[in-house]
């Protein structure tokens, strides 16, 4: 058994409710006595939240410089989920290198992306929750705040990126799992159960 088996990922477009269900699968696991942790990317360290506050549009910076501080931020956090799966926790991470090479691939070239990224490790389990743009859209339409990739033009681009990135990583598909995002909360979440063995 890898250590990193129960790293677990959730990716999707913006709106597609990657947040919603790690918060459930945090406290399914609280309520049935499973050791975890709910993280994500870009981190809250202070690397992750430069890269925020690009996102946020606070600051401004070249698109490489955008995927480099990405990258910082993840060998730093990949650091701190090794120090939690030795202790024999499952670790549920919002977002990981799926999302930067979606979305850092939209202003950089995709081989350039991947090359900061193909050093990490990859999680044992890869959940893509899948919806459309149409969906995807009016639930982020529901939000306070729109980050500098959740214009609905890029999200068509976004979602064949993220196909790519997929494809790249599990050429045999073992570890990538997609779930139907269209569906209710209740779903999704019951398929990620199913998927984990949980």
């Amino acid at each position: 058994m890898s250590l990193w088996d129960k790293f677990v990922v959730l990716e999707g477009l913006d709106g597609s409710g990657t947040t919603t269900q790690l918060n459930r699968l945090s406290s399914y696991c609280l309520e049935n006595g499973i050791d975890s942790i709910r993280t994500f990317e870009p981190s809250d360290g202070f690397i992750g939240l430069a890269a925020r506050a690009v996102l946020e549009k606070r600051e401004k910076v070249d698109p490489l410089t955008l995927a480099q501080l990405f990258a910082a931020d993840r060998r730093e956090h990949v650091k701190m989920m090794k120090e939690q799966l030795e202790n024999g926790k499952w670790v549920f991470c919002d977002r990981y290198l799926f999302s930067s090479l979606a979305y850092q691939s939209l202003h950089l070239d995709f081989e350039t992306v991947l090359d900061l990224n193909k050093e990490f490790p990859l999680p044992g389990y890869c959940i893509y929750l899948e919806c459309s743009v149409e969906t995807s859209s009016s639930r982020r339409d529901k939000r306070e705040s729109i980050d500098l990739f959740e214009k609905e033009a890029l999200q068509k681009q976004v979602m064949s990126l993220y196909e790519r990135a997929f494809t790249t990583f599990y050429p045999e598909g073992k570890g990538f799992y997609k779930i139907n995002g269209e569906t209710g909360a209740d779903e999704v979440f019951q398929e990620i159960i199913k998927v984990l063995n949980l």
